[in-house]
């Protein structure tokens, strides 16, 4: 029996992907086995939204820190059919926090350049000398577990400071860092939102790459209605990185005294480059720097005496 009902769940996973549907979405997806899933979703939940939730009589209130870029919706709207329903009524309210005063922004003067067959080892000085700088109390946010291995493999040596990596196992190495002072960690996945490190635990966030949506099935479905790559980067890339951006930012700026420097290291996103724009309106207005030193000078002045014993081997 216990056969049967495996093969009749087969056979029913096998008719859905052999059906023509086109309101569904198929693609192959490998798991952490090693082995290939066959997965299905709805192409488009607006339906579903609009029925569970936008046409309910009574009124709601939706609420976030990073569902707008800027004072802009159209994005968050999009995604959840509210464009065309005008009972909608937008509103942005500022941060009370000092982020003038309590932050500063870094981009390199020379940022690694991710075609450049050193990247990696270019990557991991820029880091090291940053974490330097900031006495350890560092956060790194990687885009992919490759560029973090990379990273890791190469800053052995160059920092004294304790160093954890952000495994499958989340929850064990958080706790490892939150519990060792001035300590570094290397991120990556979940760890760019939910993740809470109020105080100097993280007074130096550094990203090392701009966090772009990756290409997936539900992506290449949804370029398809934008009339060029252009406009589809325009509408939905850009506001997607935005948004992830604004995301990694809130795991170092958690209370109205915490200080931090925040250092984006991506030559995309340098001054004067494509993205330059797009990660600034991204973020708070903040004092700027391209000098390590400043970094130094900065996290001398906002942190206490006791911050520079911590972290040390």
């Amino acid at each position: 029996m216990a056969s049967q009902s495996r093969l009749e769940a087969l056979a029913t996973s096998v008719s859905l992907f052999c059906d023509e549907n086109p309101n569904m979405i198929f693609y192959a997806m490998a798991n952490e086995q090693g082995s290939t899933n066959l997965c299905a979703t709805i192409s488009d939940l607006t339906a579903q939204l609009k029925a569970v939730l936008w046409e309910q009589p009574y009124g709601m209130v939706l609420t976030s820190g990073t569902i707008a870029v800027g004072r802009n919706f159209q994005r968050y709207k999009e995604e959840t059919g509210l464009c065309s329903d005008d009972r909608v009524n937008e509103s942005v309210s500022l941060s009370p926090f000092n982020y003038r005063q309590n932050c500063l922004l870094y981009f390199p003067q020379h940022p690694p350049q991710q075609q450049h067959e050193n990247y990696y080892h270019h990557l991991a000085k820029e880091v090291a000398a940053l974490i330097r700088a900031a006495h350890g109390h560092t956060l790194v946010l990687f885009t992919s577990y490759a560029a973090m291995s990379a990273v890791k493999d190469r800053l052995t040596g160059l920092i004294d400071y304790p160093l954890f990596t952000m495994s499958r196992n989340a929850v064990h190495t958080l706790e490892q860092f939150r519990q060792t002072p001035g300590s570094v960690l290397l991120a990556t996945g979940s760890a760019w939102e939910g993740f809470d490190f109020p105080g100097d635990c993280v007074s130096l966030l550094i990203i090392p790459r701009l966090p772009f949506p990756r290409p997936d099935a539900m992506k290449e479905r949804e370029r398809e209605h934008y009339p060029t790559l252009r406009a589809y980067i325009r509408a939905v890339v850009i506001p997607e990185m935005q948004i992830k951006l604004k995301q990694g930012f809130g795991r170092a700026i958690r209370t109205e005294t915490d200080t931090c420097v925040v250092a984006i290291l991506d030559d995309r996103a340098a001054p004067g480059r494509r993205y330059f724009g797009a990660a600034k309106t991204a973020l708070p207005d903040m004092r700027q720097t391209n000098s390590t030193s400043m970094v130094a000078s900065f996290i001398h002045s906002v942190k206490s005496g006791a911050y520079f014993q911590e972290g040390r081997s």
